[in-house]
């Protein structure tokens, strides 16, 4: 299940590239790589409406910034990660980008670094290991 709707996704970004109709396939792709770089801790737990309006709220912008992200992208060129490396026309040349940098990892491609910047604010991608004399419990 898609952690942003059209609707919320328009009232974010007001006009959108893609139809409605296509919206879901987007939406969806945008939720399981959430779900990739939270370790699913959102399908673990009792779901997304089980946490504190705060999380929710982050979680479904950065859902948004995900759809927006794959938007400006090209949804083929993000998941396969195969992007030209120039291109010229006319007397206009353009080489590189962000999907083309050599150096970058191929998972780091498909994450728009905004979503990232909203999740890491939830403690959903916290990567440690609890203990049992943590004084404060997560929520998660």
């Amino acid at each position: 299940m898609a952690y942003i709707t059209y609707q919320q996704y328009v009232n974010l970004y007001g006009n959108s590239p893609i139809t409605e109709a296509e919206f879901p396939v987007y939406a969806e792709l945008a939720s399981d790589m959430i779900d990739t770089i939270t370790q699913n801790r959102l399908l673990q737990g009792d779901g997304l409406a089980s946490l504190p309006a705060f999380v929710q709220t982050r979680v479904e912008k950065a859902a948004a910034a995900q759809v927006l992200y794959f938007t400006q992208n090209g949804l083929e060129a993000v998941l396969s990660g195969q992007t030209g490396q120039s291109f010229t026309v006319g007397k206009v040349s353009v080489s590189g980008g962000t999907l083309a940098n050599g150096n970058a990892k191929a998972g780091s491609l498909l994450i728009s670094p905004l979503a990232v910047a909203l999740l890491e604010q939830t403690g959903l991608m916290y990567r440690g290991v609890d203990v049992c004399s943590d004084q404060v419990r997560r929520f998660f």
